[in-house]
């Protein structure tokens, strides 16, 4: 599936251990914890996600687990005693953010052919490109190519080129295969969404670093409207236990950290900055290359965070929650009825 912009998207993703995938690749860089998605397991560290709870008098069925102490949370009640009695609506569950992107296609094909014009001839070109400048500064600018394979790789060309197709490669060490940015530069879109070990290269205490900060991603693109004149765009939407160390992290911390792995005053190329003019510097052999000029090629029309409740918790929420907003809450008989009909098989 390709974005408006014509790349191949969602390549990128984390393999949850345990899951068959993840047995298929028990030597990928992408290996995470399944409590980096799903509430009450525990993460990389061995730690357990905050979650969320209710006193034991909400729950009268007694339909939630009990939320005992737990010294390897990864937030511990310091002050809270060794026991207690609230109940666990979070386990098993998970959070969504979802935003609404939208793409100016336009503005974005006109900057990069208008960059192409201004490099042609420029000596710092690499002299063994295979394709044309534009599609080698689109690539620069995302860190892949539209076809989905990556710039540390494939350098010069895409993986397709004279090829009918190639699986799009993700298992690549940014910092051990590209230290200085040469393949895919440092502000690349890519590269600021998943260092990988980039910082410290080769360093595998590096890599878990930035695998804590994950997310669980997919994404589904749109048309634009003739009838409203309204820009394609895509529908982003993605899962994490703590929004705050995953998604918000990568948002603000590294997408939109303006002296990012030692850049100055430069942005995520392709997000940019609430309308901020942007630079990418594209580091080469004989010197840096600076495209320059650069205005937002996505806005955020729309966002929202959402809790994604557990199958325990949904019988919680259906049988005693709503209960509350109606005039008479149902007999405990009546309720442990329902609750037996939705019991989990």
């Amino acid at each position: 599936m390709k974005e408006p912009f014509g790349f191949v998207d969602g390549v990128s993703q984390p393999l949850i251990r345990g899951t068959l995938q993840a047995k298929r690749a028990e030597e990928s860089i992408h290996l995470v914890s399944p409590g980096e998605f799903i509430i009450g397991y525990p993460d990389n560290l061995g730690y357990l996600p905050p979650t969320a709870s209710v006193g034991r008098n909400d729950d009268p069925l007694d339909l939630l687990p009990t939320l005992g102490f737990d010294p390897f949370r990864q937030r511990p009640y310091f002050s809270s005693p060794q026991t207690t009695d609230r109940r666990d609506i979070g386990r098993n569950g998970t959070f969504l953010v979802v935003r609404h992107l939208e793409q100016n296609v336009d503005s974005f094909d006109a900057f990069v052919a208008e960059a192409a014009g201004q490099l042609h001839g420029n000596p710092r070109i690499p002299p063994n490109l295979q394709t044309g400048l534009s599609e080698w500064i689109s690539a620069k600018m995302v860190g892949r190519w539209k076809d989905g394979t990556s710039l540390v790789r494939y350098p010069f060309a895409p993986g397709t080129k004279g090829r009918p197709w190639v699986q799009p490669d993700n298992e690549f060490l940014l910092g051990g295969e590209d230290p200085r940015g040469l393949r895919c530069p440092f502000g690349a879109h890519i590269r600021r969404a998943n260092p990988r070990e980039s910082f410290d290269p080769g360093s595998p205490v590096q890599l878990s670093i930035s695998n804590k900060h994950r997310i669980l991603r997919v994404g589904r693109p749109y048309p634009s409207n003739i009838i409203t004149s309204a820009k394609p765009g895509l529908l982003f939407m993605c899962l994490n236990v703590d929004i705050e160390r995953q998604f918000e992290f990568i948002q603000q911390v590294w997408g939109r950290a303006p002296s990012f792995h030692g850049l100055e005053s430069e942005f995520d190329s392709i997000l940019g900055y609430q309308g901020t003019e942007n630079q990418l510097t594209i580091p080469t052999a004989t010197g840096p290359i600076y495209l320059k000029g650069m205005r937002d090629f996505v806005t955020v029309r729309g966002s929202g965070y959402f809790f994604l409740p557990g199958r325990t918790a949904m019988r919680y929420l259906a049988l005693t929650a709503g209960s509350a907003t109606v005039a008479g809450k149902p007999e405990p008989a009546e309720l442990m009825a329902a609750a037996a009909i939705l019991e989990p098989s």
